[in-house]
């Protein structure tokens, strides 16, 4: 599991490279006014970032427990897009929770907040979306 969670933040340092890079690119070169720069260029960078990171999942963290079809790859997008938006959630509920009780700077609570959030993310993930089935005789053993 040590593997699969490093592997994990690679992906999301990679996620973050590429939604920086796409809202750097949106906002330079397609978005001039204050809603496209502010709002619609972070969410479509944010989502990019997503769709990033779930391919990354896919065919390389829990590749051995996925069915390597398109059926498979598209039915899980929705569980892991609403994964990371819950785990997002999480971030900023923790971060503010932090500033308000520490006072610390909030570059240092967005970190503390990553940390936490991110191992919310991981076991989702991890238990939820690419849950690794049981064998027959595992079944039936824990039915016993």
């Amino acid at each position: 599991m040590l593997k699969r969670f490093i592997k994990f933040t690679i992906r999301g340092l990679v996620g973050t490279l590429v939604d920086t890079a796409v809202l750097w690119l949106l906002i330079t070169y397609a978005f001039h006014t204050y809603f496209s720069k502010y709002i619609l260029a972070p969410s479509i960078s944010f989502e990019v970032g997503i769709l990033v990171g779930y391919v990354i999942i896919y065919f390389w963290i829990w590749n051995h427990r996925v069915l390597n079809s398109f059926k498979d790859f598209i039915r899980r997008i929705p569980k892991y897009n609403l994964a990371v938006l819950f785990s997002f959630g999480i971030k900023l509920a923790l971060l503010n929770i932090i500033k308000q009780i520490f006072h610390f700077d909030v570059i240092i609570c967005n970190l503390i907040a990553l940390f936490f959030s991110g191992f919310i993310n991981f076991f989702a993930n991890e238990k939820i979306i690419f849950k690794e089935k049981k064998t027959v005789v595992e079944d039936l053993y824990e039915n016993l």
